[in-house]
């Protein structure tokens, strides 16, 4: 038993006039149907087969028991459940990305609730056909990943974009640094607004701040990678254009930010070899 809605089951929520072809409608009901039963028999395997190979790459580690846990995070128990599509998207290859929310419930019947009455768990179910024209399935609101090897360079700093994933409200990359110098370089260290950034694609080229904040910084003729990850709903509208790292110094001298007088801070900034922005675009999938 599921709950009544007064959405049409296969029509986006965020743009009406968005459906999913009726030649992919059943195709994808029963691979839920399929999927969540197998969730609710405890057959974790079989369920965990039912995901993209990426998917179960990326998301789980290939680790069948890092599936488990997710499912017993969103269905402790057995559940009954209802499918709505929330967005549909198309990637830069042409791909097409059909984004569904499953809503997981308690039986009505075992627990007395109403249709208007109801806790439920949920979780982003993304859909597509890949290049041999078989459905893929992610669950754990992954989307994709690429691999753009996009590099910007200088005489001091080299930076390659090497890996980049993308769930359906954040953005992850990860960044090969390379410190070219026989100075130490500084990528971030809070002392600045806006110092490492994702640049939308869009009429004011909207930036957003990385998610946690953390101190970027290169010995001399140090490479390290990073990984840094970015708030971005996939069904926004507006493709990633490019990381910048804003603020990068090039220091002859550091003394760190850590329990450092201020006047100090300022005066290794103001005495730094070079002060620069590098910006790194993204290639999108």
């Amino acid at each position: 038993m599921t709950p009544k809605t007064t959405r049409e089951e296969h029509v986006s929520v965020i743009d009406s006039g968005k459906k999913v072809p009726k030649n992919m409608t059943s195709e994808i009901e029963k691979r839920i149907e399929e999927y969540v039963e197998a969730c609710n028999d405890g057959n974790y395997q079989k369920a965990f087969n039912f995901l993209s190979a990426d998917c179960r790459k990326y998301e789980y580690d290939d680790n069948v028991e890092n599936f488990m846990e997710h499912v017993i995070d969103v269905t402790p128990t057995p559940r009954d459940y209802a499918t709505q599509n929330y967005s549909n998207i198309t990637l830069s290859d042409g791909t097409n990305v059909y984004i569904y929310e499953i809503k997981y419930f308690n039986s009505f019947i075992e627990s007395g609730l109403s249709n208007s009455d109801y806790a439920f768990t949920s979780e982003k179910v993304t859909f597509y056909y890949d290049d041999e024209n078989q459905l893929m399935m992610n669950v754990g609101d992954y989307i994709y990943h690429s691999d753009p090897d996009s590099i910007s360079e200088n005489e001091y700093l080299k930076v390659d974009i090497q890996d980049r994933r993308v769930d359906y409200k954040v953005e992850t990359y990860q960044v090969l640094l390379t410190n070219r110098s026989q100075y130490t370089i500084v990528i971030s260290d809070e002392q600045e607004n806006e110092e490492v950034n994702l640049v939308l694609d869009n009429d004011v080229e909207e930036m957003r701040s990385m998610r946690e904040l953390e101190h970027i910084v290169l010995a001399p003729g140090e490479a390290k990678t990073i990984t840094v990850s970015f708030q971005k709903f996939v069904d926004d509208g507006d493709a990633s254009k490019a990381i910048v790292f804003g603020h990068v110094r090039v220091m002859e001298k550091y003394s760190g930010t850590e329990n450092i007088d201020q006047a100090v801070i300022d005066e290794e900034k103001n005495n730094s070899i070079a002060q620069m922005s590098v910006s790194v675009p993204i290639v999108n999938r």
